[in-house]
């Protein structure tokens, strides 16, 4: 009977009031953070939001007494998956019941589905700690916004291959090592915002698929990034090059080549061309420079990275890639950076490198 009282006496309350009252138009939710995709909701629909959220944390079974507005509910609890990726036993999935008298609706529950068992919680929560621990012991020292959200981006990539995954946690990528690309971009938008770079989740349609990415502000300058496609192993490339940088700091012209967002949440217009990584890092070229191209090999070679990446205009990209490979160019550059660091490269062997035409990019692997 004590179980039994509190729900009687809530829908004799809800029978007498008619109802769950609407949540409050003017509703000023409190801050928690960085959250991207509540920012986009009504005051009411942040009100639920906040409801749900609640019990999520608690990791309520039933979350009970919420307006019985089902599309209300389905935004907010939506938002609530995209913005917090460190509610990692949330599958981002649940049923809505509404509870009637004739024809109208009372309140609303909120049955969400878990993916890890409340008593496993911590067990993965320590893993988890470890695993950002180790991160964290890498971050470049006294790195600005750009560096720190690079590293971020090539740890991802560095500590996960791509796989199909039941869910989008970031147990998948933190635990496991392998996931999808929601895996990625909850990962990368997980760690970011831990930084203190605001980081959201997006989702959308790129090469013809469903997908998912992150919009980032560095030094509040929003850009795109895309640590899937920037996995090689997605690629179906050779891990052991390392990440590829076509995905990282892009301007909305650059991302639309490849990537169309949804209408989930609203995208400001990035148009920063300096964070782009091969423009930050002296790597876009405009004119065919053989000095400037052989400092970026030496350069390369000396941080002991595996290939340079290189990236052209699109009126030079055809004919860089003549000169380079067709009349064989590439090898006098790289003999000239070697002669510069003194590395030894073996140069007797054929030249291995990767386009991406579509961002008229080149990676060529340094024969050490």
């Amino acid at each position: 009977m004590k179980k039994l009282l509190p729900t009687l006496l809530l829908m004799l309350f809800l029978t007498a009031c008619g109802g769950v009252e609407p949540p409050p138009a003017d509703y000023v939710s409190p801050e928690d953070g960085f959250r991207y995709s509540k920012s986009q909701l009504s005051p009411q629909e942040q009100y639920l939001y906040d409801q749900l959220l609640t019990g999520l944390k608690d990791q309520a079974h039933r979350v009970e007494g919420l307006y019985p507005e089902s599309a209300m509910i389905e935004r907010a609890i939506r938002a609530v998956d995209r913005d917090y990726p460190e509610l990692f036993w949330f599958s981002g999935t649940g049923q809505i019941e509404t509870s009637y008298l004739g024809d109208k609706a009372l309140e609303a529950t909120y049955i969400p589905n878990y993916a890890v068992e409340e008593g496993q919680r911590p067990v993965v929560q320590a893993q988890l700690d470890a695993w950002i621990a180790d991160f964290r012991s890498g971050l470049p020292s006294g790195g600005d916004q750009w560096e720190t959200a690079l590293y971020v981006y090539e740890y991802i990539i560095d500590h996960a291959d791509y796989a199909v995954v039941e869910d989008n946690s970031i147990v998948n990528i933190m635990v496991d090592g392998q996931g999808l690309c929601g895996c990625y971009a909850k990962t990368a938008q997980y760690l970011l915002n831990g930084l203190g770079i605001p980081a959201a989740y997006v989702t959308g349609q790129a090469g013809g698929e469903t997908h998912a990415w992150n919009l980032v502000w560095i030094d509040g300058v929003p850009t795109w990034m895309d640590p899937t496609w920037g996995d090689p192993v997605y690629e179906g490339t050779d891990p052991s090059n390392g990440p590829s940088y076509e995905y990282f700091g892009l301007t909305t012209q650059e991302l639309l080549l490849t990537h169309t967002p949804d209408d989930q949440v609203e995208v400001p217009l990035c148009t920063d061309e300096s964070l782009n990584y091969y423009r930050h890092e002296g790597l876009y070229f405009e004119t065919f420079d053989s000095e400037a191209l052989v400092s970026a090999m030496a350069r390369a070679i000396w941080e002991g990275k595996p290939k340079v990446s290189l990236k052209f205009s699109y009126g030079l990209y055809p004919s860089a890639c003549y000169i380079l490979f067709t009349e064989g160019r590439v090898h006098d550059l790289l003999a000239q950076a070697d002669q510069r660091t003194g590395a030894g490269l073996d140069l007797g062997t054929s030249v291995w490198y990767t386009q991406n035409q579509t961002r008229c990019s080149l990676a060529i692997t340094i024969p050490y």
